[in-house]
């Protein structure tokens, strides 16, 4: 009698039962099983995007951008790499609402020896992008008068981006914004420390960095993800970094 095994199963079998795992389960049943499965899981797990957005957008308010990054040389540098579950704001309180599901994770450049495989960490090296204190994304919309219509943008941040990064900022906004800079630094209000006039002025900043930012680190994690993939004995879902 002919006994059929879970291996005997046709590969079209396998993919049909990836429809029911979510990407960490499919890496955890069948990664270590045997090369072919190995290479039908990785050929056929993606990550999603709409997840890779909802993780940039928690991350850009996950600590306070707008004091911790730089404008100097373009931005503080960064990485992203796939992990398990959210990034943790703090070990003592880490604001984590999904620890099971796949994730990005950011690594600013001083930490990235926390990556314990040298393959890995070379992967990840080689797609860096650069963030600045426009990166936090926290948008409010206000009303400045009694007319619902009249509604103004705004972002949290605005007053202490402009009293805190003066200095670089000038010079930053020269070589990035020209048109912006007499309108945000060189007004009649520019002694004011914060007003609506410079919240409002800063806005298409915000936009424009913000933009900026979502497309580099789109393309960096998709990059990282296909060449994760491409390493025969590595896990992109089980990457091991030193506590």
């Amino acid at each position: 009698m002919n006994i059929t095994t879970f291996s005997d199963l046709s590969s079209e079998i396998i993919i049909y039962i990836f429809d029911f795992l979510s990407p960490p389960d499919r890496y955890q049943a069948f990664f270590d099983c045997n090369f072919r499965f190995r290479s039908l899981v990785k050929r056929w797990t993606e990550y999603s995007r709409k997840g890779l957005d909802a993780d940039i957008l928690r991350f850009s308010t996950l600590h306070s951008w707008y004091k911790h990054l730089d404008f100097e040389n373009g931005g503080s540098l960064y990485y992203i790499w796939p992990q398990i579950g959210q990034q943790p704001r703090y070990s003592f309180h880490p604001c984590v609402t999904d620890d099971i599901g796949l994730h990005w994770h950011f690594i600013g450049n001083r930490n990235i020896e926390i990556i314990n495989d040298e393959k890995v960490r070379e992967i990840i090296t080689r797609h860096p992008f650069r963030l600045n204190p426009f990166f936090y994304h926290d948008e409010t919309r206000y009303s400045a008068s009694d007319n619902e219509s009249s509604i103004i943008r705004a972002f949290y941040s605005s007053d202490i981006i402009l009293s805190n990064y003066r200095s670089s900022l000038k010079s930053w906004l020269e070589n990035n914004y020209p048109d912006y800079v007499e309108k945000i630094l060189d007004s009649k209000d520019s002694n004011i420390i914060y007003s609506n006039a410079h919240d409002e002025k800063l806005v298409p900043i915000f936009d424009g960095e913000w933009s900026k930012a979502m497309n580099s680190i789109r393309e960096a994690a998709n990059r990282v993800w296909n060449e994760l993939k491409e390493l025969d004995d590595v896990n992109p879902l089980n990457l091991q970094r030193k506590e």
